[in-house]
């Protein structure tokens, strides 16, 4: 070998090294549920990738939290794959012939739900396995039956009267007596339901006998949603919105999702000009900046004149310093609630990533039930959403996030809690990127949300900080209930180690699984 040819040799193999050496090691996945993360599990280990991985563990959401997600609710997901972003929309829609009025029934509440339509969207061309594979463990859940937890107990229990209140049968999630930690949940109906959607796919659902008892039911009992509305149903391709931080770029969903006042949050936060050392500090930054949003943003994101602003680094900083001088506005903030919703982050070692959320609404959400199908549907139109027009999509403050460096993803996360959603997203990204605090302490630490003229700030066991009142800007209320302030289930890239963490809310009962710690 020549000196020349032995000098290629040895780029050649320096080249090798470090292309190998920079790719990730393990597959990650985080669910708020344990049993859904063990499903992620299964399908990983069957070969699945993070978008196997993600449809599997929402339909095993549709199972095990029945309260929070299911089939008949709605969802929305960005992910990441071959070097480039995409969003999947699968909102629930306003039925063709739906007029707006005063509503109190549960049924009049029901959109198109769009859980499975998109799912199976997000499967299609871009997983490994097939759909009877990914539907098999929840199937298996749903006949068999699972051990309730205590959340699962808390809320099935909490939910009973509202099931009473709207649904036309009484066969699901009711009893005699409470639930108990340990009871076994057994819903052979919805098992019946997901072996049809494993077999049709698509039409499983949105066709076939499962759409005509749909169907059949809301018109029995005046609801909106026709058969023709289930076949027309089609979940779309989401439109990404992105916004520069430092040297990250951060990326969400435009409407109806609200990812724009997610990337505005954080800018603005990175760009705050007074310092941040103490717990004082940090409240007065974030009220301030998420009351503006809140009272302002949040609206002005409708108008594509204003949505290039929200999301502008350079205007933020502008605004960020303006915000600190003479905050706050006054303008009360409406539609302050919170969500029982389901979110799911999924990496896998080839950089595919997916962040995903579902959910019905409130707590089980309109409450209704078809018998014989066995899930719950979402609460589309009504007060909840303020939606009034046929055809519509579902706004939510849902807000699943990527963020990239280098054209490579670094942080994947999403929340539960209604529209705390965007406030709890923020917060962990500030910290965690921006403060450099690890992954599972930016989740734990305190959060705060802007409520009207005041600031509600976390504050329950497992959360401590100090801080003096005097030094609080601002009128405040102290939440000591937990899961208030969102329920965060994130993925973060470790590059010295060449790998995924993962972290979950610990005000819920959400595992991570990590496939180098099995």
């Amino acid at each position: 070998m020549t000196k020349y040819s032995l000098i290629l040799f040895v780029k050649a193999i320096l080249f090798f090294i470090s292309c190998t050496s920079s790719q990730i090691s393990n597959n990650v996945v985080v669910t708020p549920h344990p049993l859904a993360t063990q499903v992620g599990q299964t399908i990983f280990e069957l070969g699945g990738n993070a978008f196997d991985v993600a449809v599997a563990t929402g339909f095993a959401l549709s199972v095990v939290e029945p309260s929070m997600s299911g089939i008949g609710g709605r969802m929305q997901a960005i992910y990441f794959t071959n070097d480039s972003l995409g969003g999947i929309d699968g909102t629930t829609q306003v039925p063709s012939s739906y007029i707006h009025d005063e509503y109190v029934d549960g049924y009049k509440f029901i959109g198109t739900p769009g859980v499975v339509h998109g799912l199976i969207k997000l499967h299609e061309s871009r997983g490994n396995l097939t759909l009877q594979q990914l539907l098999k463990p929840s199937i298996e859940l749903a006949y068999n039956g699972f051990e309730l937890t205590k959340g699962n107990v808390i809320r099935l229990n909490l939910a009973s009267s509202h099931l009473q209140n709207n649904s036309k049968t009484d066969k699901y999630f009711l009893s005699d007596s409470l639930f108990q930690i340990g009871d076994t949940l057994i819903q052979k109906d919805l098992a019946n339901v997901l072996h049809e959607i494993s077999k049709h796919g698509i039409d499983g659902f949105y066709s076939g006998w499962v759409a005509d008892k749909i169907a059949k039911d809301m018109n029995r009992y005046g609801g909106f949603v026709t058969l023709d509305d289930l076949r027309d149903y089609k979940s779309g391709n989401s439109v990404i919105v992105n916004g520069e931080l430092d040297k990250y770029s951060i990326s969400s969903l435009f409407l109806p999702s609200f990812g724009p006042i997610v990337i505005q949050l954080v800018q603005l936060l990175d760009s705050w000009p007074n310092r941040v050392k103490t717990s004082e500090d940090y409240i007065n930054m974030i009220y301030s900046t998420s009351q503006h949003v809140y009272s302002s943003s949040r609206e002005l994101q409708f108008l594509p004149d204003s949505l290039k602003n929200i999301i502008s680094s350079d205007y933020n900083k502008l605004l960020s310093n303006k915000i600190s001088k003479d905050c706050c506005s006054k303008k009360s903030l409406d539609d302050n609630q919170d969500g029982n919703t389901a979110h799911i982050s999924v990496v896998d070692s080839y950089d595919n990533v997916v962040s995903l959320t579902q959910t019905v609404g409130p707590l089980m959400g309109s409450g209704v039930i078809t018998d014989s199908l066995g899930f719950v549907y979402a609460t589309t139109m009504g007060s909840y959403l303020g939606i009034t027009d046929a055809n519509q999509r579902a706004y939510s403050h849902i807000s699943p996030t990527i963020i990239l460096e280098d054209n490579s993803p670094v942080m994947v996360l999403g929340a539960a809690g209604g529209s705390r959603i965007p406030t709890s997203v923020a917060q962990v990204i500030y910290r965690h990127l921006l403060l450099d605090n690890d992954l599972q302490s930016s989740i734990t630490k305190f959060r705060i949300h802007p409520d009207a003229e005041k600031v509600l700030i976390e504050y329950h066991s497992g959360v401590e900080f100090k801080f003096d009142p005097d030094s609080i800007f601002f009128e405040y209320d102290l939440v000591k209930s937990p899961a208030r302030f969102g329920r965060v289930q994130a993925i973060s890239r470790v590059n010295d180690l060449n790998k995924w963490i993962g972290a979950t809310d610990p005000d819920w009962e959400g595992t991570v699984f990590d496939s180098d710690f099995k």
